[in-house]
């Protein structure tokens, strides 16, 4: 059955675009103006399979300096072991081909779940390993590791809408500081056809990788979000799509 869009779908955006309040007049960051405003947009295949796991596929483009310069792309696959109703296994590889190189980066973690009537808390711990190959012919690669705590919200007015926040410190191995960076994020998921969502969201990251001075990116991204849900039939043992 299709989603149709209602007055109270255009208020819910209204409210979550106000709430963004994304400033349009930031530059490329520096000492001088360390501000950027940034646009991530992207799309999201997501599978579930029989007994617990799960699959992902997603990719992603984005633009930086005040959304006027392509900064380049991020493919990312990823899969999921549910462990029990509260716990799951995570992991993912993620390719960047951006301006400065190429990043190769490996998650794996775990994230704990709890529904409490309409609200849903979670808490998802991650470690990560970076490698970047620079462009230059002159500048050595570079390895990082990084890890990070993220906990969310999730609340669900109705039925076809969920709005959720978030926040997520992200400590760096070895780091100049403890905390590299720290991700705040509001978004909106609305239900627009069958299997299909579209993620709205607002990311305000602060950012202390530099040893001279902080800097603030604020991102505005969209992204959709295709979910099929693949069972097992019995008794014949074949693997179906449900509807």
């Amino acid at each position: 059955m299709k989603t149709r869009f209602k007055f109270q779908h255009i208020t819910y955006l209204f409210i979550f675009f106000t709430t963004a309040n994304i400033s349009l007049v930031f530059s490329q960051t520096s000492k001088a103006d360390p501000k950027d405003a940034q646009g991530w947009f992207g799309a999201k295949i997501k599978a579930d399979l029989p007994n617990g796991w799960g699959g992902s596929t997603d990719y992603q483009s984005r633009y930086i300096n005040n959304f006027k310069s392509y900064n380049g792309s991020y493919i990312t696959v990823g899969v999921t072991k549910k462990i029990n109703t509260f716990l799951e296994l995570q992991a993912d590889c993620r390719l960047a081909l951006v301006q400065k190189g190429t990043y190769y980066r490996g998650s794996i973690g775990v994230e704990g779940t709890k529904d409490f009537g309409d609200f849903d808390f979670g808490l998802r711990m991650l470690v990560q390993n970076q490698l970047q190959e620079f462009d230059e012919v002159y500048k050595d690669n570079q390895r990082e590791g990084y890890w990070r705590a993220r906990f969310e919200t999730n609340y669900s007015p109705t039925k076809g809408i969920n709005i959720y926040v978030s926040t997520e410190p992200v400590m760096k191995f070895q780091g100049v500081r403890t905390v590299d960076n720290w991700r705040n994020i509001i978004g909106l998921k609305l239900k627009i056809a069958n299997r299909t969502k579209l993620n709205l969201y607002y990311m305000h990251r602060l950012d202390y990788a530099k040893v001279s001075y902080d800097r603030l990116f604020q991102v505005a991204g969209v992204n959709l979000d295709y979910t099929l849900k693949i069972k097992k039939s019995n008794p014949s043992g074949h693997y179906l799509i449900s509807k």
